[in-house]
């Protein structure tokens, strides 16, 4: 009895045997196609930091209101022009001209900065110029300074009614509005640095504003006749 109890085992076994072998690859086959269809892990989303450089990631230009620029300098400055400038040459004369301006500014801050301190050198400072915006104001006119009496672009000024300014600057906006031929341009933009840099640590006791404000103006291939307070300005 035992024998027949055991031989018919052995053949449930052996029918059996190779239909579990055959399900196996198959169930193999299913775990494959539903990994295949999972949700796939993608590291460098799931580790930003180890991929992530702010000095070499691509700033966010935030504009004032009602701002259009039609040009950008080399250095990523954002400019609205006015049509001050007619020609695609004369843009690119004014262009290099605040790039110069930005230049003297950053080698200026880098004097103030501690040595040590690659935060500032390296990223928070190189940032700067692509988020300022430039406007060339087209409501100037050739008034004489009161202290040189020498004829100059001016427009009227806004914080003080009556008198007349070559460059004024917002610090909400990071916005600088200056007379075509730049002049006053170093004192304003180095007071926007001074701006952009107190908003981004709170270990910038700096006055760029005043230790930087000697910054020369720039003379460039523009085309209408200067003033005379051109002839101080640095070729």
């Amino acid at each position: 009895m035992r024998g027949i109890r055991l031989d018919h085992a052995m053949r449930n076994f052996f029918c059996r045997g190779p239909l579990r072998f055959a399900r196996l690859p198959i169930a193999a086959l299913i775990a494959s196609m539903l990994h295949a269809c999972a949700p796939g892990y993608d590291q460098q989303s799931a580790e930003p930091s180890a991929a992530y450089e702010p000095a070499e990631s691509p700033s966010v230009y935030l504009s004032p209101a009602g701002f259009k620029a039609d040009l950008i300098t080399p250095a990523g400055i954002h400019v609205k022009t006015n049509g001050q400038y007619k020609t695609d040459a004369q843009k690119e004369s004014a262009a290099n001209a605040i790039d110069r301006y930005w230049n003297e500014v950053r080698k200026c801050a880098l004097t103030v900065v501690p040595p040590g301190d690659t935060i500032f050198s390296k990223q928070i400072i190189p940032q700067f110029p692509k988020h300022l915006s430039i406007e060339i104001a087209d409501n100037w006119q050739v008034v004489e300074g009161p202290k040189t009496h020498r004829k100059m672009q001016a427009f009227p000024s806004l914080a003080h009614p009556g008198s007349w300014s070559t460059a004024r600057r917002e610090e909400e906006a990071l916005f600088v509005t200056v007379v075509p031929e730049l002049v006053g341009l170093g004192p304003q933009m180095a007071g926007e640095l001074n701006v952009w840099l107190s908003g981004s640590t709170s270990n910038a006791p700096l006055d760029l504003s005043n230790t930087c404000s000697t910054v020369a103006c720039v003379k460039f291939d523009y085309p209408n006749a200067p003033s005379q307070a051109w002839s101080d300005c640095e070729d």
